[in-house]
C-alpha cells in the first residue's frame, strides 16, 4: 500500500489512478481520490498542484508527442528521468491510452516548473497569502461562512451543538456537517467556543497559522488578520495548541505525538508569527475571556416554559420554535450556571416530557404539553 501522505506534487504524477483522475475523468478513480482528500484535507494544496501539472502535460503532448522527438529534447533537459515507483497501490488502476513517454514528459516538466518557479520568485516579490483565505478555499469539502461586521456578537450553533460566540469584525468557515473523524472550522477574527464533549470527534480552530485542539471544552481564540499574535484562552477544561506548519507535519509524517501547548483554566498560549513560537502564561484579567458573552447564569421559579426558552433564545442568540399553545401549562423550576445549550434543553425537555433535534442552526422543539 503507497502512503500517499508522504507524495509531493511530482510524485503524484506517476500514479496512474491519478492521472486517470486528473486527465481523463475516470468514475471508478475519482471515487478513491475524492475520498482520500476528505480524509486528508490538509494535502488539498499539494493535490490541486499536481492536478496543475498533470493537466499542463496533457494539453502540452497532445498533438505532436512523437518518442523521437520528445526524447531528444528530454535528454538535454535532464540526465536521469524520474524512476517510476512500482510500490502497489490501493487506487483503482484502468487502462491508459497514453504513450511511453508520458512519465519522461513528466519528469521533465517538473524541471522546468521548478526553474521557472525559482526565477519568478527571485525576480517578482510574491506577498504570502491569507492564511483564512487559502485554507477556505482549498479544503475540498463544501463550507458555510458567518462574517460578523455589526458592533455586537453573534451565536452560531454548529451541526454538532457546539456554540460559537462570534465577535465584531470576525469570520467563521465550517461545514453543514462535520465528517466522521473531526470536526474542523475556520476563523479569521475572535470567538468563544463553547464545544460540545466528543472524545471520538476532535474539535479543531485553524486561525493564522495555528490549529487548536480540543475534545469538549469552552474557551477564547484571537487571531485578526494584520495582528502580530494569535492568543488562545482557556475557559473550562484542556485545551492543546500547535503551530500550523507542525502539526501538519506530524499528520503526514503519521507520527502520534506533535510539540504544541496545553492549556487548562485561566491559562493562555501566544503565538507570535514573527518568531513562530508559542508562548504559555496565566491569564492576567479572566473576565477578559468572556468579553461580549452574554452571561450563562439562568434562575426559573414556576416559570412557564416559554419564558424560559425565551430566555435562552436570548443569552444564546439561537431559534428556538416551539408551539406555545401547546406548552401554556407547563412551568419550570430550575437553575443553570455552567450547563451548555443541550444540557439545558436536555433538562428542560426532561422537565415537561419534550424532545428536540436542530435544523438548519434552529432548535426545533416537539411536546403534547403539560396537564
Amino acid at each position: 500500500m503507497i502512503n500517499y501522505r508522504t507524495y509531493e506534487a511530482e510524485d503524484f504524477l506517476f500514479d496512474e489512478s491519478f492521472r486517470q483522475w486528473t486527465a481523463e475523468g475516470s468514475p471508478q478513480a475519482a471515487v478513491f481520490w475524492n475520498r482520500w482528500l476528505a480524509q486528508n484535507p490538509d494535502r488539498a494544496d499539494v493535490v490541486r498542484q499536481a492536478r496543475e501539472l498533470v493537466r499542463a502535460l496533457d494539453d502540452h503532448y497532445r498533438d505532436d508527442a512523437s518518442d523521437d522527438r520528445l526524447t531528444h529534447e528530454l535528454t538535454k533537459l535532464m540526465n536521469k528521468a524520474v524512476e517510476h515507483r512500482d510500490a502497489e497501490s490501493e487506487a483503482p488502476v484502468l487502462p491508459l491510452n497514453r504513450r511511453s513517454w508520458w512519465r519522461w514528459a513528466a519528469a521533465a516538466s517538473v524541471l522546468l516548473v521548478g526553474i521557472s518557479t525559482w526565477l519568478y520568485l527571485n525576480r517578482v516579490p510574491k506577498p504570502a497569502p491569507d492564511p483564512y483565505e487559502y485554507l477556505t478555499k482549498t479544503v475540498p469539502i463544501p463550507l458555510q461562512e458567518k462574517v460578523n461586521t455589526g458592533p455586537k456578537a453573534i451565536n452560531i450553533l454548529l451541526s454538532d451543538g457546539s456554540v460559537v460566540t462570534l465577535n465584531p469584525n470576525s469570520r467563521l468557515s465550517y461545514p453543514n456537517h462535520f465528517d466522521a473523524t473531526t470536526r474542523t472550522v475556520y476563523l479569521s477574527g475572535e470567538a468563544f467556543f463553547d464545544v460540545m464533549k466528543n472524545p471520538a470527534k476532535p474539535f479543531l480552530i485553524y486561525a493564522n497559522k495555528t490549529v487548536t485542539k480540543v475534545l469538549g471544552t469552552s474557551f477564547l481564540v484571537r487571531a485578526y488578520r494584520g495582528e502580530k499574535d494569535v492568543t488562545v484562552m482557556v475557559k473550562t477544561g484542556r485545551v492543546s495548541v500547535y503551530s500550523q506548519k507542525d502539526y501538519e507535519l506530524a499528520q503526514q509524517s503519521g507520527l502520534r505525538r506533535v510539540e504544541g501547548v496545553v492549556l487548562t483554566p485561566n491559562q493562555q498560549m501566544t503565538y507570535t508569527l514573527e518568531d513562530n513560537k508559542l508562548v504559555k502564561a496565566l491569564v492576567e484579567k479572566p473576565a477578559a475571556l468572556i468579553a461580549n458573552r452574554p452571561s450563562r447564569e439562568q434562575v426559573f421559579e414556576d416559570a412557564p416554559v416559554a419564558k424560559v426558552f425565551s430566555s435562552i433564545e436570548r443569552t444564546y442568540g439561537i431559534k428556538l420554535l416551539f408551539d406555545e399553545e401547546a406548552l401554556a401549562a407547563c412551568l419550570v423550576n430550575v437553575t443553570f450556571n455552567e450547563e451548555n445549550l443541550l444540557e439545558r434543553l436536555d433538562v428542560i425537555c426532561q422537565i415537561i416530557g419534550a424532545s428536540y433535534e436542530m435544523l438548519d442552526g434552529q432548535i426545533v422543539i416537539t411536546s403534547k404539553g403539560c396537564h
